[in-house]
């Protein structure tokens, strides 16, 4: 695939709340003011396909394996698809390049849910699972002396006023305000610091703020070096969030059939790589083309705690696709990130047409 590079300016409050393993300021950097973007060119792009060319951005992240996956397979190709991959660096500016129409599809991660608040995007396949955030404290703090309760460790006593360093806007943030309430405690209560996570494991790690909310790998880091997980984002929130692909309206309406190619395309890459094996050799090659560093260790954890939603696992029949993100709209809406207005568009752009297609099965949306 043809690269180049370009500047994409980040706003804080739509950052993406996921990263895989770390990156240098080379490639998929991620300062909160500031990033660096890389464009793939798909070999598939001005093949002789009837079709145009569908512009997918995502990340050489978790979320963006199977794409990277499906293409260097031929599956897009084979399919007749004419797929051209931009690759970002963070969910913010996939979601500007698709309110501009530079994008068709997208794969992304938390930022996403402001494009479907808009009402011009539907989500059209989850992709995979979120797990592995959490919130740290140090082991001889007043909070991690509290003792263990339901998966969440503190008191209303020990957290109030507590400082926690965390990237505003993000999956953490829901993550962090939710544990609040558990204890009876509002945002108010608890002095939430902006900042991006490398300096903000940074800063923790070397005396500064009470507690920190990490995704991985700098949540595995902070276990690995004896730090106490007061909650994960699952005990914190009640729900289970899942990356995945949503789809600019317009495009579905005029181009429902490349859709539903694409989805299955993505789904069949999905269900290749449920052999960790396969997924580890695949995501090493992909992190190390585009600098992403991540210990073998580190890479270990992400794929149990990241597992792709392939045909089995969606036909489950307790599995609801986008299930995670009416609660989350509720979160943005009382941290007025989304309007009260626009948040129904959340719960109205969840369309799985496609993926029941893909797996023969009716599947359920929130």
């Amino acid at each position: 695939m043809k690269k180049r590079m370009f500047a994409a300016l980040l706003a804080v409050s739509m950052m993406i709340g996921m990263t895989a393993c770390g990156s240098d300021n080379s490639s998929a950097g991620n300062s909160a003011s500031g990033s660096s973007t890389e464009t793939a060119k798909s070999d598939n792009a001005g093949s002789d396909s009837s079709y145009d060319v569908l512009n997918v951005g995502t990340m050489a992240l978790t979320c963006g394996i199977p794409v990277l996956y499906a293409e260097e397979q031929g599956y897009f190709k084979d399919a007749g698809l004419n797929v051209n991959i931009e690759i970002f660096a963070t969910g913010a500016p996939i979601n500007e390049a698709i309110a501009a129409n530079q994008i068709d599809v997208a794969v992304s991660g938390f930022a996403s849910v402001y494009s479907l608040a808009n009402a011009d995007c539907s989500w059209v396949a989850d992709v995979n699972t979120t797990g592995g955030m959490g919130l740290y404290a140090r082991s001889d703090s007043d909070i991690a002396q509290c003792a263990e309760e339901n998966g969440l460790i503190g008191s209303a006593d020990t957290l109030k006023g507590i400082q926690i360093l965390e990237p505003l806007g993000t999956a953490v943030q829901y993550m962090t305000e939710s544990y609040a309430e558990k204890y009876g405690l509002t945002p108010n209560d608890i002095n939430q610091v902006n900042m991006e996570y490398a300096s903000a494991y940074q800063a923790f790690t070397t005396g500064e703020g009470d507690a920190m909310a990490a995704n991985p790998p700098y949540s595995y880091q902070l276990e690995e070096e004896g730090y106490t997980k007061l909650c994960s984002f699952e005990d914190a929130t009640g729900v289970n969030m899942c990356d995945g692909c949503f789809v600019r309206n317009k495009v579905i309406a005029e181009r429902s059939e490349e859709i539903q190619l694409f989805v299955d395309c993505l789904v069949k890459a999905m269900d290749d790589l449920q052999d960790d094996d396969l997924r580890s050799e695949y995501t090493r090659k992909v992190y190390d083309e585009n600098a992403i560093s991540c210990s073998d260790s580190d890479l270990a954890h992400e794929i149990a705690d990241r597992q792709y939603v392939g045909t089995e696992a969606m036909k489950q029949s307790d599995y609801v696709l986008g299930q995670a993100w009416v609660a989350i709209t509720d979160f943005l809406v009382e941290a007025e990130k989304i309007t009260a207005e626009n948040a129904p568009n959340v719960a109205a752009s969840i369309n799985a047409e496609y993926v029941s297609k893909t797996v023969g099965t009716e599947i359920k949306s929130e």
